[in-house]
């Protein structure tokens, strides 16, 4: 993928920043503590990118196999992937639905009732898509309707945190001497329907993602 779409990604991940500082972001942040069924799924995870699909039971979930596929064709095979499925109990009982349309060897999480409740931990939401980067800092944070697995900004996130150190100091990556978050996309890479792309603006687009949702696939 081009110079053009990993500037968006950069972007995107500025701009996610942002507007999450206001809802207590952890960008850049190891992830929080959450365990499902006394497991804690994010061990193990350094020297990975590691990625959190915030998914409910419905079929563009394979799309996130066909994502993977590719990348792992390009050099990337080494990405890890998990679904957390939501807590609410429609979602529970869909769960089924949603390991069978899960991509072979991702692993689908559903909290327990005893459980907290995973997705208000990460501070996410349906179809969000959170990428931990090599150190288990979380690089990108991407909410509907950026998140559709049509437009290029989850795969462009997961190949820019599997290259750069979008932090900064993290060891685990090649040849890291400084901090990536200190160098922005050229004004000529950002894209200009989202230049305002503010918290309000951005609940704005996440309200009109929900509604399109039905008619929309990843």
């Amino acid at each position: 993928m081009g110079l053009l779409v990993l500037a968006l990604a950069t972007w995107l991940g500025l701009a996610s920043a942002s507007e999450e500082a206001a809802n207590s972001s952890r960008i850049c942040q190891e992830a929080p503590a959450w365990t499902i069924n006394g497991s804690s799924p994010m061990e193990g995870a350094a020297g990975q990118v590691t990625v959190v699909a915030l998914l409910k039971a419905m079929p563009p979930s394979r799309s996130l196999g066909g994502l993977r596929e590719r990348l792992a064709r390009q050099g990337m095979a080494n990405v890890r992937y998990m679904i957390i499925n939501e807590k609410a109990p429609l979602s529970r009982a869909m769960l089924p639905e949603l390991e069978r349309h899960a991509p072979p060897g991702v692993p689908v999480f559903q909290p327990e009732q005893e459980d907290p409740d995973v997705w208000q931990v990460l501070g996410g939401d349906k179809d969000d898509f959170l990428v931990y980067d090599r150190c288990g800092r979380l690089a990108f944070h991407i909410q509907l309707p950026f998140s559709f697995l049509h437009f290029p900004y989850v795969e462009a996130a997961i190949r820019y945190s599997h290259i750069k150190d979008f932090c900064g100091n993290c060891s685990l990556y090649p040849n890291t001497t400084h901090s990536e978050r200190d160098t922005n996309p050229s004004e000529d890479h950002k894209p200009a329907t989202h230049a305002h792309h503010h918290h309000g603006d951005h609940g704005q687009l996440h309200h009109k993602g929900k509604k399109q949702k039905e008619g929309d696939e990843h």
